[in-house]
């Protein structure tokens, strides 16, 4: 018998909630339910903001922990809508001993369309939350709820690594602008260097060139003797040319990033030092992953057992269906896909490892263009990105650790890059097979990893 619970369905916005209450699952169905309350959302939906506007009556995030203690829910159900977004009503539901469970923005996007409810709509979303835990399809039978439909909850040390990865990924993000119009300063205050690469040369270090530049003392003497000396032959000091206080200005910006980089680094190998993360290290240290990649897929795949069956075994499932034959075509970097008349056959579906590459950023869908389908990536674009980086700078160019995973891999660059027509001309494309190779790197993490679970 299912244990009688209120549970509360929150949808986080970027500065407001949308919440709804139930006890138990709607009766008739929830697209019946969804049709009789939708025009009750101020008081069957009611919705609260950060900073709330007064003349709207809007109301605050004071008037939503008096909300919980008033209705006194048993679980609060939300979806990880960027991670600082959901962080403060998360920390009022904990202050509040709430419990929180998480749903993946996968499942309940596959629960609401499923349930035929409205999309783009934060009520309907709400609504999808609190009836995601009432479902019967997610209690065992002994009445608890299956904490398998939700995401599992992570300790501390992880959480944190997730928050240093996006502050990397922002910081990289920032210095773009501010080196593409320091070079366009240089190209006439110091053109011998505005298109060189300046990388600092170990921990506590600038990079010399900014260094250089902002007149910082944290450079290493020789290379603060290399751009002296190539700035008194330096065509712009020849004439007349001056640093301008604004190209010393990125500089010192750039000074700064490079030492909150390095601040950032520093802790994130002090957390991949943690026990709990030392079987992860050893598989990683197989592939040669470097330290950014490591720690952004870290985030997205611990722990593991979350994507296993509750034997600790991934979840293996077979279905009769209509299998269709498909034809693909390369074009313009996409893949065009044709679906032909097929035949009924029993199928294999590894669902843990599908579910793993799509948390990856490996997994993919087909959207309709015209007559056809195009196969578009989906999942995490940051860890595609980490994926990509890996390939290119360790995989194309043979820099991997010695042992017989990375022999694997490199043999399948090879027999890729060896795919030649009849004629000699190559039937793969390069983005193409750096594709089919992270998708190969994907597949042997998940191997690998479910040798040690």
């Amino acid at each position: 018998m299912t244990i009688q619970l209120k549970i509360l369905g929150i949808d986080v916005s970027k500065n407001s909630i949308t919440t709804h209450i139930l006890t138990q699952y709607p009766k008739g169905g929830l697209q019946s339910y969804w049709s009789k309350t939708r025009n009750k959302a101020s008081s069957l939906y009611p919705a609260f903001y950060s900073n709330p506007d007064v003349r709207k009556k809007q109301k605050s995030a004071f008037d939503f922990a008096d909300y919980l203690t008033e209705i006194k829910p048993d679980y609060a159900i939300l979806e990880p809508t960027g991670n600082h977004y959901s962080r403060l009503w998360a920390s009022i539901l904990k202050k509040l001993e709430i419990k929180i469970l998480w749903v993946g923005h996968v499942e309940l996007r596959r629960y609401r369309g499923g349930k035929n409810l409205p999309n783009k709509s934060d009520p309907a979303d709400a609504l999808a939350m609190a009836a995601y835990g009432h479902d019967p399809d997610h209690y065992l039978e002994n009445g608890e709820i299956n904490m398998r439909y939700f995401l599992m909850h992570r300790p501390e040390p992880i959480d944190e690594l997730r928050d240093l990865c996006q502050q990397l990924e922002h910081l990289n993000r920032v210095q773009s602008p501010i080196v593409n119009y320091a070079r366009q300063l240089l190209a006439w205050q110091f053109p011998e260097v505005a298109h060189s690469k300046s990388d600092s040369s170990k921990s506590g270090l600038l990079p010399p060139l900014w260094a250089w530049l902002a007149k910082r003392l944290e450079i290493s003497p020789a290379g603060k003797t290399r751009i002296d000396n190539r700035y008194k032959i330096s065509i712009a000091r020849d004439y007349g040319i001056e640093i301008d206080p604004i190209l010393e200005l990125h500089a010192g910006w750039m000074c700064d990033i490079s030492v909150y980089e390095q601040h950032l680094e520093a802790r994130i190998r002090e957390i991949l030092t943690e026990s709990a993360f030392a079987p992860y290290m050893k598989v990683f240290d197989k592939f040669g992953f470097g330290l950014r990649v490591r720690s952004r897929l870290l985030t997205r795949i611990y722990p593991f057992e979350s994507f296993l069956g509750v034997d600790g075994k991934p979840v293996i499932e077979y279905e009769v269906r209509e299998v269709k034959k498909t034809e693909r075509d390369r074009k313009n970097g996409e893949t065009i896909v044709k679906r032909l008349a097929g035949e009924t056959k029993r199928i294999k579906r590894n669902r843990s490892r599908d579910t793993f590459k799509m948390r990856l950023g490996m997994g993919t869908t087909l959207e309709q263009s015209g007559d056809g389908l195009i196969e578009k990536a989906s999942g995490s674009s940051l860890c595609r990105i980490s994926l990509w980086q890996y390939i290119l700078t360790g995989v194309e160019t043979g820099r991997l650790p010695d042992n017989e995973l990375t022999k694997d891999l490199l043999d399948y660059r090879d027999s890729l890059k060896a795919n030649v027509s009849e004629q000699g001309e190559k039937l793969l494309g390069g983005k193409h097979i750096q594709g089919k190779l992270m998708s190969k790197v994907t597949n042997l993490l998940f191997t690998e990893l479910c040798k040690i679970s």
